[in-house]
């Protein structure tokens, strides 16, 4: 039906709030068609219910014309019209609209109301399993294991549909999986030896090897996975499931030899190959493996297992030491999901998209939405509206600098240096294209610094904002944070002196600079050289305390500040264990 509300993109609030408008002025067919649409984000909501109740009422004795099915009709039209079937004494017609409208609208909760009228005497056993399965599944599916009511419900449902139809395969996947969600994993088990003697295919051996997994027994779950496979080599699911189960009972490489097995299948499965990485650094201390990892959930955030291993895998590992931890600056998190988004059908100028930010971004933001642009063609350019700046003044430098690497009109940045020569350039490249780990990235950068021409330390700052070209799997933005970290890794490593050495001037005055990811480079690099060279250190732990105290608006580089910090040795009790606490609460935040 037409709807003047269609354009709105309403909340279930919203919608709830149409119908009951469009009920006041008689609107029923508009009335039912919003309640429909909130019922559908909670079909059991009592007020919505009640308001579905009164539109029907009414109608009179016959509101069906409310809800016409046919070409065009709305899932909430068919929702509302299955539900006045059931309401009328019609459960069987009922349940397979219903059953059509849930497998059209996956989302949508509607599924409970079938659930519901399947609970009534007789009628789970004269529904045709095609009708109701879909139901019982959907409502699974938003079922928590700590549901107990609800899946005993299910499970008695189920259980009097498979009294009628015993050897229905859908039937037994269903019941079985119910018996094993409800604890009786025993039971379970026996349903899905009986699916399979009775239908042998790569599905019931599927749910043989579920419910053997799920009473942690192995070899006979592997017995049966082999089964699915001689079924249908092809899947490449059955592969997963089985390598996850042998990775997690401590038979990596066995496990390993699965995800392969997968990858071969199907090149670039996801599942598959951020599982191998997570498991090669794991078990194996992969550093490759391990950025492997964190490249891909970079890159791909809409996967959520790649996202659950990244994290896991950052856990275990010392920030900035270990692993280069992921930007999350406002402004990367927009274009991370941009650049998700396929291409538009017709290229032309790029589009501009307007990005509100509570406080100013560092302008390495602004430099990679430019470099996305240019390696990826990517069709976005960003302009960034402010609401406020940071005390201090984020643009200005927070102590002495002999060179500042970024200038402002107002709130955009600009590069204040040239490009660098190709042969500073390169040796950048060359580092931050391997894997990181700080104590061999400290340790090669040294060969690489003593092959560049001397007295010139500031061109490697040059490479800070005018990066070389994007090299292996990272995206634009991790390649810009690893080639600033490794700029400035050479240039701690052009000489060994402090008082009045290039390396000094140079490191001090982009840790002074503009709130920036430079900041964060520089800070690693003092972090490091604090370590190694005593004569150093009281100079850097004192720039870190007085940074700490005067730049907490500053989130671009606050997270870096507080591990680098940590990094020196030597610090009183008091004040590691405040730093400690404040890394945690950092890291929750970025998670969170």
């Amino acid at each position: 039906m037409h709807c003047p509300h269609d354009s709105l993109s309403p909340t279930p609030k919203q919608d709830a709030a149409f119908a009951a408008e469009a009920l006041a002025v008689g609107e029923l067919a508009h009335a039912a068609f919003h309640a429909g649409c909130a019922l559908g984000a909670d079909a059991r909501y009592a007020p919505w219910l009640e308001l579905l109740e009164r539109i029907i009422q009414a109608a009179g004795p016959s509101p069906f014309h409310l809800f016409p099915l046919g070409d065009g009709a709305s899932f909430a039209t068919a929702a509302v019209h299955a539900y006045a079937l059931a309401r009328s004494g019609q459960p069987g017609l009922a349940l397979e609209l219903l059953s059509q409208v849930v497998q059209a609208k996956p989302d949508a909760d509607f599924a409970r109301w079938g659930v519901t009228w399947l609970e009534a005497s007789g009628i789970a056993e004269s529904t045709p399993p095609q009708y109701a399965l879909p139901l019982v599944t959907s409502v699974l599916s938003r079922t928590s294991p700590n549901e107990t009511q609800g899946l005993a419900v299910l499970l008695r449902i189920v259980e009097r549909i498979a009294s009628q139809h015993p050897e229905n395969a859908g039937v037994l996947w269903v019941h079985g999986t119910l018996l094993r969600r409800c604890g009786r994993g025993d039971e379970g088990l026996a349903v899905a030896r009986a699916s399979y003697d009775a239908q042998p295919g790569w599905l019931t051996a599927v749910q043989l090897a579920t419910a053997h997994r799920e009473l942690r027994q192995v070899p006979q779950a592997l017995d049966a996975y082999r089964a699915a496979l001689r079924h249908d080599p092809r899947q490449v699911s059955v592969l997963l499931d089985a390598a996850d189960m042998l990775c997690e009972h401590a038979r990596v490489d066995e496990g390993l030899r699965w995800y392969e097995d997968a990858l071969r299948l199907a090149p670039g499965d996801l599942w598959a190959s951020a599982s191998s990485a997570y498991w090669r650094a794991i078990h194996h201390g992969d550093t490759d493996a391990q950025e492997r990892l964190l490249a891909l959930a970079d890159t791909h955030p809409e996967h959520e297992r790649t996202g659950m291993l990244a994290a896991d895998l950052a856990r275990r590992l010392t920030p900035f030491e270990d692993f280069l931890p992921l930007r999350t600056d406002a402004g990367i998190h927009a274009l991370r999901q941009l650049s998700l988004q396929p291409p538009p059908a017709r290229r032309g100028p790029p589009s501009r998209v307007t990005l509100t930010t509570s406080w100013l971004e560092a302008p390495s933001v602004l430099l990679a939405w430019e470099l996305q642009r240019a390696w990826k063609d990517f069709p976005y350019e960003v302009d960034i509206q402010v609401q406020r700046l940071q005390q201090p003044n984020p643009r200005l430098p927070t102590g002495p600098t002999s060179l500042t690497l970024w200038t402002f009109s107002e709130t955009r940045p600009t590069r204040a240096v040239p490009p660098p020569p190709p042969a500073f350039a390169a040796a950048v490249a060359e580092l931050a294209a391997r894997p990181f780990q700080a104590e061999r990235w400290w340790r090669e950068a040294g060969p690489l610094a003593a092959a560049l021409p001397s007295g010139e330390v500031t061109r490697l700052a040059h490479v800070m904002v005018h990066p070389p070209p994007l090299r292996g799997r990272w995206s634009a933005w991790s390649w810009l944070q690893r080639v600033q970290v490794a700029a400035v890794f050479i240039a701690a490593r052009v000489d060994d002196g402090w008082e009045g050495s290039p390396r000094r001037e140079l490191l001090l005055s982009l840790a002074h600079g503009p709130m920036d990811w430079t900041v964060d480079a520089a800070l690693l690099a003092l972090a490091r050289i604090a370590r190694a060279t005593p004569a150093a250190h009281e100079e850097v732990l004192g720039l870190f305390r007085e940074l700490g105290r005067h730049t907490r608006e500053y989130r671009s580089y606050t997270y870096t500040l507080t591990c680098a910090h940590l990094q020196l040795p030597g610090l009183p009790v008091a004040e590691r264990a405040a730093l400690e606490q404040q890394r945690e609460a950092l890291q929750r935040g970025e998670e969170g």
